[in-house]
């Protein structure tokens, strides 16, 4: 493709001298300002429509400027989620920072190159976000320290966007503190647009200013010797990068959790530690390879029906299972959570995600099941002596058991399987996400509510073992205290709606909140998940229509007799509840030997402890989540990272693109000397 076209690059000076050593000042509070959506997690993972490749290098090498083929500086940019892929074409620009290199290769031409590096860039979709941001980590170092070795006097610049800024910052952190990979003197510039750890020690904020730090928290060592030349940008409304702590702790503790790794450098993650939150809400489901699938069953197709050998059948086989495995495993997922079916089912025509339920739709319609078995015959059987025509037989049969699903994707646009394939590789985790606000939001709404709940019980247990009161006065006292239990039993009964409680619970705890509000909010669900919450709830229903039924015989001048007769025998039943419910709340049905934990009334009061303790943390910052928060995982698919490239950072209305170009050019050529 022919080259972006760009407004002519601007060298801004100031005083007579060319803005370049510094980092130049903020704008104004009345500058432009980004309005992009308020999110709440970690995510970045919006995704950028690929920036179109400016002009091809000549060489797959980068432009030499002597003759030991080294360009005076190399620029190193690092794409954010899902703008490249691990086996992407290294010397192409692409995403948000495309434009900058382009920009840099045509004014310098053979003095400047430039690589993209490659790496995972997932989210979620086939890869937790720190084992994914680890393989981007890895791909900084690698190609800056080729260029280091290979080339000694070259100077770099380095930029990164979004899960690329959290890796090159971790990567020029490195560099500026301890001199790895390449000294920091080599390095002429740092870009960082929206990074998860903006607010480390020594970065430079261009632009408006935000309110708080990067969602991941920050670099502990700081930039060190690269703290004069790191420019960081952030969108003010942009939580990925700027998220108040103090305030909202329960969302920079997520954030935390879903980007972080124990080991940040590891580049071969065990797919099976799932002991944190980012692994926990990780999908084998590729986007990319729900995309492919059409392409892959139709390959397998056609190896059938040429007789292709069992070797070339099997990896076609592979290539359609590991895709379709997952796929089906969604599918039954969302079949069996009423959250994710109603997303889908009521969303608009033509929406991502219509599509998305209309190939879930297709899926169920296919005999799943017949084409994994066949499959998993072919891959079984690959190595072993048998004849070609059975396997070309399996094949066509899972061809065939497919054949609702790639007639509904192949009637479909490739940027509408695109898109539709990128929201159900992220549905299950921001379903559960938004399941866990709901969890967290109502079971504190629950636990508020257990003071009041052991008074109205206590207050039912003395009322129908009180024999001074007559008919008439326990029935309208308990229809009474059944209205009350009734709107304090509500967000329990929310908060089970089609909700794993004891996976919620697990995933709650994971969560590194330092107030200790989210482990007690843990405690609480746990304690809760052990109970059948729908009868409970069914049951406090039913006896306040019995309660009911005996007030309006009451008020309608029925017999009291009567009344007294049905009152006796509805009182060892609610008698019996009342008990029951109010040992459950203190703690008494705990078995001998037990750990105490399911003491729901002592819970719900350290949960006031820490709120009149911490004022503004506890559960008063979880209310103010919730409130920000209502479509906390819409940050999967939203434009919260859409729109840098309008962004406007400073007075003279530069974009963020034409502020990084220019800061990047006029470092080159104040250093380097180049013109």
């Amino acid at each position: 493709m022919g080259p972006i076209p760009q407004a002519a690059p601007r060298t801004t000076v100031m005083n007579g001298a060319r803005r370049s050593d510094r980092i130049p000042q903020r704008c104004s509070a009345g500058a432009s300002r980004s309005t992009a959506g308020l999110v709440l997690l970690a995510a970045g993972v919006t995704a950028f429509a690929a920036v179109t490749p400016g002009p091809a290098l000549a060489d797959p090498a980068l432009p030499i400027t002597n003759v030991s083929g080294c360009p005076a500086v190399a620029g190193v940019f690092l794409p954010g989620t899902w703008e490249t892929h691990a086996d992407a074409d290294e010397t192409q620009p692409v995403g948000l920072l495309g434009p900058v290199a382009t920009a840099l290769a045509q004014q310098f031409g053979e003095n400047f190159g430039f690589r993209f590096p490659a790496y995972a860039a997932e989210a979620f979709d086939g890869m937790a976000y720190s084992d994914s941001k680890a393989t981007g980590v890895a791909a900084v170092r690698r190609v800056v320290g080729d260029f280091a070795d290979r080339c000694p006097a070259t100077k770099f610049v380095l930029a990164g966007y979004s899960q690329g800024a959290d890796a090159v910052g971790d990567v020029a952190a490195s560099i500026g503190c301890s001199g790895d990979p390449v000294a920091a003197d080599r390095v002429l510039a740092v870009g960082l647009v929206a990074d998860p750890k903006q607010g480390t020690a020594g970065g430079k904020l261009v632009g408006p200013s935000v309110d708080g730090q990067g969602i991941a928290g920050t670099r502990a060592g700081g930039f060190c010797g690269l703290s004069a030349v790191t420019a960081e940008i952030c969108a003010t409304k942009d939580k990925y990068c700027a998220t108040n702590a103090s305030e909202d702790p329960i969302t920079a503790g997520i954030g935390h959790a879903l980007t972080q790794s124990d080991d940040s450098t590891k580049i071969d993650p065990d797919p099976t530690q799932t002991d944190d939150l980012g692994h926990a809400l990780s999908s084998d489901l590729s986007a990319d390879k729900i995309t492919d699938l059409p392409a892959t069953v139709a390959r397998l197709g056609t190896q059938a029906a040429s007789g292709a050998d069992p070797i070339a059948l099997a990896e076609s086989a592979s290539d359609v299972s590991k895709t379709l495995q997952p796929l089906a495993d969604l599918s039954t997922w969302v079949f069996n959570t009423p959250d994710a079916q109603k997303r889908l089912s009521e969303a608009s025509d033509g929406s991502a995600d219509k599509t998305a339920g209309s190939v879930l739709d297709a899926l169920r319609r296919s005999d799943v099941n017949t084409a994994l078995t066949v499959l998993s015959d072919i891959v079984s059987q690959s190595g072993e002596d048998h004849d070609r025509i059975g396997s070309a037989q399996d094949a066509q049969t899972a061809a065939n058991a497919l054949t609702p699903l790639t007639d509904s994707l192949s009637t479909t646009t490739s940027d509408s399987i695109s898109q539709a394939a990128r929201v159900l590789a992220v549905l299950k985790p921001s379903v559960v996400i938004n399941q866990l606000v709901n969890v967290v939001s109502n079971g504190l709404s629950f636990a508020e509510n257990v003071p009041s709940l052991s008074d109205v019980l206590g207050r039912m247990i003395g009322l129908l073992g009180d024999s001074g009161i007559d008919t008439a006065g326990k029935v309208s006292g308990l229809h009474d205290l059944f209205g009350q239990l009734n709107g304090l039993f509500e967000p329990l009964v929310k908060m089970a709606a089609g909700v794993d409680l004891h996976t919620a619970s697990r995933l709650i705890a994971m969560i590194p909140d330092t107030t200790g509000t989210a482990q007690v909010v843990s405690a609480i669900v746990a304690v809760l998940a052990n109970l059948d919450v729908m009868q409970l709830a069914q049951q406090v229903g039913q006896l306040q229509d019995k309660v009911w039924a005996l007030a309006q015989t009451i008020s309608s001048g029925g017999d009291l007799l009567a009344v007294g007769a049905r009152l006796l025998d509805f009182i060892p039943t609610a008698l019996g509840f009342a008990t029951l419910a109010l040992d459950t709340l203190t703690g008494k049905t705990t078995q001998p030997g037990g750990s105490g934990t399911s003491d729901l009334a002592g819970l719900s009061k350290s949960l006031t402890t820490k709120s009149d303790t911490n004022s503004s943390s506890g559960a008063d910052a979880i209310s103010k989540l919730l409130s920000e928060g209502s479509d906390v995982a819409s940050f999967l698919l939203s434009g919260v990272h859409q729109g840098y490239d309008h962004y406007v950072v400073d007075s003279d209305g530069r974009t963020t693109v034409q502020w990084l170009t220019d800061w990047f050019g006029n470092r080159i050529r104040h250093v380097v000397g180049v013109v």
